[in-house]
């Protein structure tokens, strides 16, 4: 970088990252200091091989809304894949964090995975990039091109666990920000506290041109902010004018995401939508819920739940053209498209759990009408089993379990390894678990420990017993990783029941911190029959760290 670069960068750029319009086009060297390759993991190069048009479940062309899918595989490479599910494009240099986006010019904006806001061009030439001013806090969730041009950031200085809202412009000067720790007392006055990070903002969205301001309801201005604050149960409107919440909805909300205004030109222009998790089971037990409100007066248009249908946490929906929504189910593995009638269109199922995905239409932009006619052809893949999203059949979530390392693997241990929970397991079930004696603490360890796990079939009361077993810390095998198939109980409503008590007895009474029981979880044989030829590849070092940074940061790892 040339003495005249870097003096305008410093005077011009408020993040001292932001490397479009702070004078001469970025120069090579720059680049590849802020876009280290030598960081870089290998999974573009396992792409090609990993056949992701087998992912494609079912293809409905008549019922549909077709375009390309902009995917993150494994995670992480931007991608997109058309409805058969090929792969049409990819950015192989380009690695993000849980948020891509495209725009009318063919331009890819992501949160890097070194903590920047970046934009390439569509041969996956980093063309601007943005760090925010103090570099220990974090762009997390989620980020938004406004109309004016400039990028909303969504943050969090870690310090205080506090998000906030940054708008920049193309020279990377702060010109807006806004910090929802201002109006908790005031609009949030009986919030719950136990959180470390009391909004936990998850999706920013600028407002449309909308027919409710049209018609003179200032609240609903184009430009204004929708936000979605989880552990506040609620998404709000912030004027940005004023930097006042002027608007919000928290009826039945449960750890909701992605809270967007339908824009004109698509059915249902106006109206509110959002993917309601439903973590606490405020709405009904182990079901997430894609909601369509009325901004006027909350009311409830639309939804969409299954039996089948649950992720606890993440999460994204897209209202299509046709009035059709894209939902990916991030926990639950899968992303799949419902009409209105509520039957699915369109699904996807990768060996991975997805992020985020966003299908664009096939004249979104210039590169993407270059590529064609779209292929209309169907996908029925009848060979297939009906999927169960996995979440239904794992036994514990988040508050219920720690993380630990056990016999060189992470594993989540119960923190009461007794009780009962309904589940809806996969076909052909498996049950995983883990149990026995924490070789890290075996000082003053009892005699024995006993473990039992049955299942009884909900509908006809049939009970089995699944696990039956006495471990002793000084016999030769103190710890046991089961894998007990249960035919017979394939996608069936179950009760799973687990026990462990210490000395050899049937009480449970309090276990000694050695004696440990794994989160019991049933996965499906064919599936994973399916998934056999997967390769796991490494991550970079860069990019575990942040991981964890940020999985802390936002309250996901303690």
């Amino acid at each position: 970088m040339s003495i005249r670069s870097l003096i305008l960068a410093i005077a011009g750029c408020t993040g001292l990252l932001a490397i479009a319009g702070c004078g001469p086009d970025p120069v090579d060297g720059f680049i590849a200091r802020v876009d280290d390759l030598a960081e870089l993991d290998d999974l573009d190069e396992e792409i090609e091989f990993s056949q992701p048009e087998d992912w494609v479940e079912s293809y409905r062309p008549e019922a549909g809304s077709p375009g390309y899918n902009l995917i993150l595989y494994r995670r992480r490479v931007p991608t997109l894949i058309d409805m058969q599910g090929r792969v049409v494009h990819l950015w192989p240099k380009v690695r993000a964090v849980g948020r891509v986006r495209l725009d009318e010019n063919g331009r890819l904006t992501v949160i890097g995975v070194d903590n920047m806001i970046k934009e390439y061009d569509w041969d996956g030439k980093l063309t601007w990039a943005y760090g925010l001013p103090r570099p220990e806090d974090l762009p997390h969730h989620d980020f938004a091109r406004l109309a004016n041009g400039n990028v909303l950031v969504l943050a969090q200085e870690v310090e205080t666990r506090s998000d906030y809202l940054q708008e920049v412009d193309r020279r990377g000067r702060v010109v807006w920000e806004w910090w929802p720790r201002d109006s908790l007392d005031e609009h949030f006055p009986d919030r719950d506290r136990r959180y470390p990070d009391p909004t936990h903002v998850n999706s920013v969205f600028e407002l449309p041109e909308n027919r409710w301001f049209d018609d003179g309801d200032v609240r609903f201005r184009p430009g204004n902010i929708l936000v979605s604050a989880r552990n506040l149960n609620t998404i709000f409107i912030v004027e940005k004018r004023s930097g006042e919440i002027v608007w919000m909805h928290t009826d039945g909300l449960d750890f909701q995401h992605e809270a967007q205004m339908v824009p004109k030109g698509v059915l249902g222009a106006g109206l509110v939508v959002f993917f309601n998790n439903g973590y606490h089971d405020l709405n009904a037990y182990r079901r997430s819920e894609i909601r369509v409100i009325h901004p006027i007066d909350g009311r409830l248009l639309w939804s969409y739940s299954a039996p089948d249908f649950y992720s606890t946490v993440a999460g994204v929906e897209q209202v299509l053209p046709n009035g059709n929504v894209l939902i990916t189910s991030s926990e639950g593995g899968r992303v799949f498209e419902v009409t209105p009638e509520k039957q699915i269109a369109w699904q996807w199922i990768p060996p991975y759990l997805p992020m985020r995905v966003i299908r664009y239409p096939a004249v979104f932009c210039p590169q993407l009408a270059a590529l064609g006619p779209l292929d209309s052809r169907a996908v029925n893949r009848s060979d297939r089993h009906p999927w169960v999203d996995i979440e239904l059949g794992q036994y514990a979530f988040g508050g219920d379990y720690r993380v630990a390392t056990l016999y060189g693997l992470v594993r989540e241990v119960l923190l009461d390894p007794s009780g009962c929970r309904e589940l809806l397991l996969p076909v052909d079930p498996v049950l995983q678990v883990a149990y026995g004696f924490d070789d890290t603490a075996l000082e003053g360890a009892p005699a024995s420990a006993s473990f039992r796990v049955t299942v009884r079939d909900l509908a006809t009361g049939e009970t089995r017993v699944v696990i039956d077993d006495t471990l002793h810390p000084s016999g030769d095998e103190i710890f046991r990783d089961r894998y007990v198939a249960v035919p017979g109980f394939g996608l069936k409503r179950a009760e799973l029941c687990i026990e462990a008590s210490a000395g050899g007895g049937r009480g449970i009474g309090e276990l000694h911190p050695s004696v440990f029981l794994s989160n019991p979880r049933f996965y499906s044989r064919v599936r994973a029959q399916l998934n056999r030829k997967w390769k796991e590849s490494r991550i970079s070092l860069q990019e575990q760290a942040l991981q964890e940074r940020q999985l802390r940061a936002i309250g996901y790892v303690q």
